[in-house]
């Protein structure tokens, strides 16, 4: 009997599980902007269809501890064979829900070989009167009526190939693609047991995130107000601490529609976790998910931070439910994620699982919230995905940054914005709400281009313990890890203070964060050291800072978090011409440029339009050489731009590895001094948090200090010791870690 078979190891049975995929499938048309009387019959078709080759005998001896059949059933395709005259991206869907299609110079165990097609049809002979006979029995149970079997698998065949795929026309490949997409998702959530009320995108209003004021709406300055009536793409040019996030929002409210989907773009994962939880605040926990490569560890620590370790829950519990937000942060499951952009262009890149992105940005909004002119390869490969996003799905994109210098703006309004002024939106000095902030003085630059920041040390000190005066809370930025650590080391404060770096593990470094952003002011430490990680959307706010140069975007991100909203008296600011470690990833030119228009305007009080005068000047003649290869490397990409021509269902591309591949330079390791740590969390299985202590160094630092544990599958840095509060340190003969 058709009830008796299984569908999974732990019992769930075969009807069970359809019926779970039909209703999940319905659900996401309920969310998705998508023709429900089209797509209804053919998520219904192929759900009913896509798992029935499970009743193979083989595979349910699989599923049966008694049995334990070792012989491997590809039942996806089994299940073509039993399809009816339905329409053929149904049966290439069905066929492809669980690996992709065969490529001729790439194989492993992810994709469907010509072998296996081969073998299933074998397989399939053995057993196909029992299937046949079984097959009335479960359209009868369905209620189903369709003709005659689909004999004919030549075009499928064809369609599991890529060379085959290629015959087939653009629209025919996306079609392939589409379906396949829907019966993946339906099949993820009714696996994870996703199947009722799927979250449904809300519509906000402003009152859902006006800031106010004991108990009473705090205005909103006229820039913002402009931007909620401003209808389609828009570039917002406005100083950190302005407001740009409730200005954001309110654009949001003019072109929200119904079922659109929230992307919300941050440069860096401590800026997405943040927002993360402001958007939570609004939407509420339901709606909200991260998406960005160290997202695994952020649900892991938001978890269990919620009080629900209190509830009686372990720790395996915690993780097994961090995994499973993981996961669905993937799915079409929530309608706001906060990613970085390389999730995106990951997508528009052909990257393993970019199908999900079919249905997701379809007239979806998209707010990227700054991107850094000196990263030009990245900014180039962003604004081709902007096109790409407004070309193929119709979505609407806000583009917003404290720091966007003339040409730069001049080439997204010309690529971007289909030339029209009207939606470059920027504070209006004629406006009095608006003047506040741009005409506000708020900086006073010094210059230092004798000493590294080392010299200083004495200084910060006593700004700290108020040795002329009141304590002050000190912000000291470098550009590299290594000086950090010095500088932390030799300032001797017993008050409250703190580093963030890329040398920290995740497990502190989710902690700091959490301090730095912390709304109990005790916890906010009076000193903070930092690298660029504190440039963009951290909420924080120094009384004086001690920075070392780099291009001057980054530099006004960086003297946003002194004074931010401009209400201490005017803030003194110390630049370093001089790096203590090298920079490699800054272009000299720009920085000996940054540092020559900004001293032009040594011993000022500077507001914000003083330092939009610099960055203009400092890109006066836009790119240079070197930097423009990079951004028409990015923006010319030959995958983004020519999507569709590229694109086949079922399978991927490892175009965005090449494009980054000198972002490969680190490897996650173990410090020698907590490999028994990690070893204990591997043995009672408490993965993630034995991931937490992983730390990212640079290969060349490595050498001969590696090696590899076969037993716990990790790399071991011999030599490297981790701190908690300092990151990892190299042991050297004079140096020990701290």
């Amino acid at each position: 009997m058709i009830s008796d078979y299984k569908a999974k190891s732990d019992g769930t049975t075969l009807i069970a599980h359809t019926q779970d995929v039909i209703e999940a499938g319905l659900g996401l048309l309920e969310v998705l902007i998508i023709d429900k009387e089209y797509w209804g019959p053919k998520i219904i078709r192929s759900a009913l269809f896509h798992d029935f080759g499970k009743m193979h005998p083989d595979f349910q001896a699989k599923l049966d501890p008694n049995l334990g059949s070792k012989l491997a059933i590809r039942h996806e395709l089994i299940s073509v064979f039993y399809c009816l005259n339905i329409p053929f991206d149904e049966i290439f869907a069905i066929a492809t829900h669980h690996k992709g299609i065969g490529r001729m110079s790439e194989g492993g165990n992810k994709r469907l070989s010509t072998a296996l097609i081969l073998e299933s049809e074998a397989q399939n002979e053995e057993v196909s009167e029992l299937l046949e006979a079984e097959l009335q029995e479960w359209l009868a149970f369905f209620g189903i009526k369709l003709p005659e079997l689909f004999a004919d698998l030549k075009c499928l065949k064809l369609a599991l190939n890529s060379k085959g795929q290629m015959k087939l026309t653009d629209q025919e490949r996306l079609n392939l693609a589409l379906m396949r997409s829907l019966l993946i998702s339906a099949d993820h959530l009714a696996s994870a047991g996703k199947t009722d009320l799927l979250p449904k995108p809300i519509f906000l209003k402003v009152s859902d995130f006006q800031p106010s004021f004991n108990d009473k709406p705090i205005p909103l300055r006229d820039f913002q107000l402009k931007m909620s009536s401003i209808e389609g793409d828009v570039l917002l040019h406005a100083p950190t601490g302005s407001g740009k996030t409730e200005a954001a929002m309110c654009w949001l409210t003019k072109n929200q529609t119904a079922n659109a989907r929230l992307f919300y773009l941050l440069p860096y994962t401590a800026s997405a976790n943040a927002m993360v939880r402001r958007l939570e605040e609004i939407y509420g926990k339901d709606q909200v998910t991260a998406l960005h490569s160290k997202s695994l560890s952020f649900f892991f620590d938001e978890l269990a931070s919620d009080g629900r370790d209190d509830s009686g829950k372990c720790s395996l519990d915690i993780q097994e439910e961090a995994k499973e937000k993981k996961q669905l942060s993937k799915e079409i499951f929530y309608p706001v994620k906060v990613a970085t952009p390389y999730q995106i262009i990951k997508n528009a890149l052909l990257s393993r699982g970019w199908e999900m992105c079919l249905w997701e940005y379809k007239e979806a909004i998209f707010i990227i919230d700054e991107f850094h002119t000196y990263d030009a390869l990245l900014t180039g490969l962003i604004f081709a995905t902007a096109k790409w996003l407004k070309r193929e799905f119709n979505a609407k994109i806000l583009f917003m940054s404290a720091t966007i210098p003339k040409f730069m703006e001049a080439y997204i309004l010309d690529k971007l914005l289909d030339g029209n002024q009207n939606r470059i939106i920027k504070p209006n000095i004629t406006s009095a709400s608006d003047a506040l902030i741009m005409g506000q003085k708020r900086h006073i630059l010094h210059f230092n281009d004798q000493d590294t920041i080392l010299s200083s040390i004495d200084e910060i000190k006593n700004l700290l313990n108020g040795v002329n005066g009141t304590p002050k809370k000190v912000l000291v930025v470098v550009n590299n890890v290594k000086t950090a650590q010095e500088i932390f080391s030799r300032i001797d404060f017993d008050g409250n203070k703190a580093m963030l770096h890329g040398g920290f593990n995740k497990k502190d470094r989710t902690r700091i964060e959490k301090k730095i952003i912390s709304k109990d002011p005790n916890e906010i430490p009076n000193l903070l050291v930092s690298t660029q990680a504190v440039e963009v959307s951290l909420d924080i706010d120094y009384d004086c800072a001690f920075i070392e140069n780099a291009p001057i975007d980054a530099l006004i991100q960086r003297f946003g978090r002194v004074n931010r909203t401009g209400k201490k008296s005017i803030a003194e600011v110390t630049l370093f011409k001089k790096n203590e470690g090298k920079t490699p990833f800054y272009d000299p030119d720009v920085c000996e440029s940054t540092w020559l228009e900004l001293f032009k305007l040594k011993g000022q009080a500077l507001s914000e339009d003083d330092l939009i005068e610099a960055c203009n000047s400092v890109y006066e003649l836009g790119y240079n050489e070197h930097q423009l290869k990079d951004f028409e490397l990015g923006f010319n990409n030959e995958t983004i731009n020519n999507f569709k021509s590229n694109l086949l269902a079922g399978d991927w591309s490892n175009a965005f590895e090449k494009v980054f591949e000198n972002d490969k330079q680190k490897v996650e390791i173990i410090c020698q001094n907590l490999i028994d740590d990690y070893r204990n969390l591997i043995f009672k299985k408490h993965y993630i948090e034995a991931n937490q202590l992983l730390v990212s160094v640079y290969w060349h630092q490595l050498t001969d200090r590696k090696a590899r544990d076969k037993e716990l599958n990790v790399i071991v840095g011999y030599g490297f010791f981790y701190n908690s509060e300092v990151g990892y340190r190299v042991e050297t003969t004079d140096d020990k870690c701290l």
